[in-house]
């Protein structure tokens, strides 16, 4: 790939304003660089759900709880099933085929919870009876097929929500006890997985958690992070290190600690946005 991201920290180039903006970079870093050691002394308890664990950091000390049970991974698993029947009839259907469907079928029977897997196989079996039947795969076919499977689609996404909501909630309970850290001094970081679950469910889960304690008062969004793109606590520990520099210099420069906040910027940017739009007469 020719194109990559530019460095902006020396613009403009053309003026001595760019030599001030590259040192306010680079003092900005330095700031940074503190908090970023501060936190790796244990400054503040790191909390980061980082594919199926919670991940723990609490200055030189790291333990991981796994979220994911083997009940949730049924429940996903038969949902996959449905999607590899798909794949298989696709482009072909014959006996073979149809046989090795037969025993995916019976092995989703043996599964609990034993309603869906019933309510799955059956929907399933009646597919593959329709293609023995009419020696193809038919449009109508896939079509009864997939709507008979969103009602069980949506109760097994209701059981695993349920699952992962319990796991969470009492891994934070007991992650809260074992640190004894003050809410103020806890950060949860959401790491972007390969499903959008990752981040809107432990998002979630994580911001109702913080509500719920009695002795917080602070904003949740600001302790709940997500970390887009992140790949180890390296990654967390400096989005972290950001979020607090970036509140102290608000506060300290811009009279407001939420100032530059992410969610004050995108109203700032709607406004433009709309201001453009009202004096261009565009629609």
């Amino acid at each position: 790939m020719r194109h990559q991201i530019n460095n902006s920290n020396n613009e403009p180039t053309s003026n001595p304003l760019g030599n001030i903006n590259a040192r306010f970079h680079s003092l900005y870093g330095q700031q940074k660089n503190e908090i970023i050691n501060q936190i790796k002394q244990g400054d503040v308890l790191l909390v980061c759900r980082m594919d199926n664990r919670l991940i723990v950091k609490c200055g030189e000390t790291e333990e991981a709880f796994t979220i994911n049970t083997t009940r949730y991974h049924d429940l996903k698993a038969l949902s996959h099933s449905t999607l590899a029947v798909y794949y298989s009839l696709l482009n072909t259907w014959d006996k073979e085929t149809l046989k090795e469907v037969d025993g995916w079928i019976n092995e989703i029977r043996s599964h609990e919870p034993k309603e869906l897997s019933q309510e799955l196989a059956d929907v399933t079996a009646e597919l593959v009876t329709h293609v023995r039947t009419a020696g193809a795969l038919t449009h109508s076919d896939m079509s009864q097929y997939q709507q008979a499977l969103e009602p069980i689609y949506a109760k097994l996404m209701t059981q695993a929500a349920k699952d992962e909501i319990e796991s969470l909630v009492s891994t934070l309970n007991a992650i809260r006890e074992q640190y004894n850290y003050p809410s103020s001094k806890m950060f949860m970081i959401v790491f972007g997985g390969h499903q959008p679950r990752y981040k809107a469910l432990a998002s979630m889960v994580f911001k109702r958690w913080f509500s719920g304690l009695e002795e917080h008062t602070l904003n949740s969004d600001y302790h709940v992070r997500y970390c887009e793109g992140g790949e180890s606590l390296d990654d967390a520990i400096e989005l972290v290190a950001s979020a607090i520099l970036d509140k102290d210099l608000a506060k300290s420069t811009l009279g407001s600690a939420l100032a530059l906040n992410r969610d004050v910027l995108s109203l700032v940017a709607q406004r433009a946005i709309d201001d453009y739009w009202r004096q261009h007469n565009l629609r």
